[in-house]
């Protein structure tokens, strides 16, 4: 830190980006407020079915950007402060290292685990090597236990409302459910490979703002109004997934599938002729 660049700049332009995210925020918000979920007899249950998830999944996509607001700024402000300067990168002055939010890699990622991944990034990295990479045998990789007790303690740091414990449970789920579509994703190969970013986008976001609505709603009473109005289309959808994934094998029979898929790609190939005889 001894020869830091003057930083007013770069902090600029996190205060710009923070204050853009709370005007669009501010503007959006009263046509989709998150608010209407969680009214057991209001207009929100009484809406045509798809309507409601529509209406959820645009209503917390714009909360994220009441969020994104004190993510920025106290980046901007770590930024300011010079903390955040981290050395030359290709003959420019980088300034990332503490980063609250990753607002453009989050919003156009294709996994649910990387988009956890982006918001909030300092907790996610104290989360990963404070306590998963602790929990986690020498040489092994973090499996279901490891990731689950990873979440109950992250929804113990957020605080005790019961709703938080909900939804990161099946947000642990949802991490198990990433890694088995992951590991089997030749079975989904049927999907045109220029769609595949924009499908994958698409479901990780409908399963993420479910479990956004269900942080937000906090309560039992709230929590459950909700998830009574959408019939619980996320968290049903995710636990009958896993328990068809590891009870069929699923990433074992994808394995097979590319094992012999391999083979039969070395077969069809030509030998080479520098190799006669």
């Amino acid at each position: 830190y001894k020869n830091v660049p003057c930083p007013i700049l770069p902090s600029l332009k996190w205060l710009l980006v923070s204050l853009s995210c709370l005007a669009l925020y501010s503007v959006v918000s009263p046509t989709f407020n998150i608010e209407a979920c969680y009214v057991a007899d209001g207009d929100y249950a009484a809406w045509p079915f798809w309507y409601r998830i529509v209406y959820y999944f645009i209503a917390m996509s714009i909360k994220r950007f009441f969020y994104y607001n004190p993510f920025c700024s106290t980046t901007g402000a770590i930024i300011a402060s010079g903390l955040g300067y981290n050395g030359m990168v290709n003959g420019a002055h980088n300034w990332n290292k503490i980063v609250g939010v990753y607002i453009w890699e989050l919003e156009t990622s294709s996994s649910p685990i990387e988009m956890l991944r982006y918001w909030n990034h300092q907790i996610h990295l104290w989360l990963k090597f404070y306590i998963m990479a602790r929990l986690t045998p020498p040489g092994k990789r973090p499996g279901m236990f490891e990731n689950m007790v990873t979440f109950l303690v992250s929804a113990f740091w957020h605080g005790f409302y019961p709703f938080y414990y909900v939804m990161f449970f099946f947000a642990g789920v949802l991490s198990e459910v990433a890694k088995d579509i992951f590991k089997a994703r030749v079975l989904f190969s049927f999907i045109p490979a220029p769609l595949r970013p924009f499908v994958a986008n698409f479901f990780s976001m409908l399963c993420l703002n479910y479990m956004g609505i269900l942080h937000c709603g906090l309560t039992f009473e709230r929590g459950g109004n909700f998830m009574r109005s959408t019939y619980a289309l996320v968290p049903v959808g995710l636990i009958v997934f896993l328990a068809v994934s590891r009870s069929m094998g699923m990433v074992k029979m994808a394995q097979r599938l590319e094992a012999k898929s391999a083979k039969t790609g070395e077969a069809a190939a030509p030998a080479d002729p520098s190799k006669k005889k």
